[in-house]
């Protein structure tokens, strides 16, 4: 199994508006996707603009086709990418542990 984690920086106070963007467009649009396992969403706790979009994955294979998809070229990624100042990362790691 593969995990991808995107972890950004997102201009100040837009949390919520971010967060709603999210809903509708990646939980909404986003969770038959061949391969996926499950998908997370989370805010740090001491920086509430800075956060993490988790997702599992059943291959490499499958995740890399989701990345390039239309679904999440075309309109995932742009409609989040205005939230995002500065820095933002993807990691993509292979699952050692999973209990």
């Amino acid at each position: 199994m593969i995990m991808r984690m995107t972890w950004g920086k997102l201009r100040a106070g837009s949390w919520s508006d971010f967060e709603k963007t999210y809903r509708e467009t990646v939980a909404a649009k986003g969770g038959k996707v061949k391969g996926l396992r499950g998908r997370w969403l989370l805010q740090d706790s001491q920086d509430k603009d800075t956060g993490f979009a988790v997702s599992l994955w059943e291959s490499a294979a499958d995740m890399q086709a989701y990345e390039q998809s239309d679904l999440y070229r075309n309109e995932f990624a742009p409609a989040l990418q205005p939230f995002f100042v500065g820095d933002y990362k993807t990691y993509r790691s292979e699952v050692k542990y999973m209990q």
